[in-house]
């Protein structure tokens, strides 16, 4: 596995990852990618809380596995928290 360097700063690009399987973490849980040699990503969201509803279609799932490109940072291999779970400062008293 070598090392993916972003094209922009906090921009991965998941479209060059070269084969190999690939894990990423965030307060939610954690995604493992697979890359095949013909570069085909399998995404693995069994750990992913967001995909834990069996319910869920491949539409749904798509749109999680974006949501979770658009918030890893590149520079850590970890995924941001959504802005959904952010804290709310306003409900803290005793944060100035």
């Amino acid at each position: 596995m070598g090392y993916i360097k972003s094209e922009q700063d906090g921009e991965f690009n998941f479209e060059k990852l070269p084969e190999g399987d690939y894990f990423f973490s965030g307060k939610e849980g954690f995604v493992k990618v697979e890359v095949d040699k013909d570069g085909h990503q399998s995404w693995d969201l069994q750990n992913w809380f967001a995909s834990l509803d069996p319910d869920k279609d491949e539409a749904q799932r798509q749109k999680i596995i974006q949501n979770i490109k658009k918030r890893l940072n590149a520079n850590t291999g970890i995924i941001n928290p959504s802005e959904k779970q952010k804290k709310n400062p306003f409900l803290n008293p005793f944060k100035n």
